[in-house]
């Protein structure tokens, strides 16, 4: 009988193939932990589009209020004193300018466009209520430079009193929930706004 030349071993390829036992799994595992995956994982969310869209809608509104400051102008003359009415006028195309920035401002994802426009609102709350109280003034006017006779001015100052208290009630609800709309931004956990501020420089 010839020596076995392979010693007892079989050579490699007659060596039974090695059969892996276990289970595949989909997710990753580290150390023996599926599902685990290393090092910190960082979620990035698309900032809200609130900010944009209102950004618009006050641009649309600031450029509406712009036009009718500008017909105010021209109404004035029909009053014997355009003074009140002409200051009146002015501080809305002002404000509702100031407003048309402060949208554009809000569409950039700018903090301070925010703010601009709750201190438009602020004033337009001030400017609207401030005009039913000037209302008297402007009717004795009219009394006095011959606008109005006596008997028109004395029906009317009942119901002046209780349209103005009825109209500076109807003007905080709506001013107000303008300059909620306006903070929906800042109050939204993913507002995007970035940190610029008419408050401060840094």
């Amino acid at each position: 009988m010839q020596p076995d030349p392979w010693g007892g071993q079989q050579p490699d390829h007659k060596q039974p193939e090695a059969v892996m036992m276990g289970n595949v799994s989909a997710e990753p595992s580290v150390l023996g932990h599926p599902g685990i995956i290393p090092g910190q994982v960082i979620m990035v969310q698309q900032p809200s589009s609130a900010a944009k869209v209102i950004g618009v809608l006050i641009i649309i509104s600031g450029c509406f209020g712009v036009l009718g400051g500008i017909s105010e102008i021209f109404s004035a003359q029909s009053y014997s004193s355009m003074v009140i009415p002409l200051v009146f006028a002015i501080v809305g195309i002002a404000s509702s300018s100031a407003s048309v920035l402060g949208g554009y401002w809000m569409t950039n994802y700018e903090r301070r466009g925010v703010q601009l426009v709750l201190i438009t609102v602020l004033v337009g709350f001030i400017t609207a209520s401030a005009s039913t109280l000037v209302l008297d003034d402007l009717m004795e006017e009219e009394l006095d430079n011959g606008g109005i006779t006596q008997e028109e001015y004395d029906a009317s100052q009942g119901v002046l009193a209780f349209i103005g208290a009825a109209f500076i009630a109807a003007v905080a609800v709506c001013y107000g929930i303008c300059g909620l709309i306006v903070a929906i931004p800042l109050m939204s956990a993913n507002g995007g706004l970035d940190d610029s501020s008419l408050f401060s420089s840094s």
